[in-house]
């Protein structure tokens, strides 16, 4: 995969669903795709070329990422498709915060 193009292909392909929001005037903002597993869902949101975030959370708590990702639209995209399906090892099924209240993944 070498274009944003293609990865959104990707995504389409693995069964994601976009949704492209505009502003006021028209103009597109952002493009959100989402993708929902048995307990979990994968949502990617990319405001542009060089800037995107993915997430996976748990159904039972949408605010609480269990996986994250942030980059350039490409790399975010990438990270999404390698993403293991869940559930199980190596998917990551559990969030956690560190002392700064930073989310990050954990599996259990």
């Amino acid at each position: 995969m070498t274009t944003v193009e293609e990865g959104l292909h990707a995504l389409i392909a693995r069964g994601f669903r976009f949704q492209h929001i505009a502003d006021r005037h028209g103009e597109l903002t952002i493009i959100v795709g989402t993708y929902g597993w048995p307990r979990f869902s994968d949502r990617i949101e990319i405001h542009g070329e060089h800037e995107a975030s993915a997430a996976r959370t748990r159904a039972d708590s949408a605010e609480e990422a269990v996986w994250s990702h942030d980059g350039d639209a490409l790399s975010v995209i990438a990270a999404l498709l390698e993403l293991p399906p869940p559930p199980g090892p190596p998917a990551p099924e559990w969030s956690f915060a560190d002392s700064s209240g930073h989310t990050g993944s954990g599996k259990r």
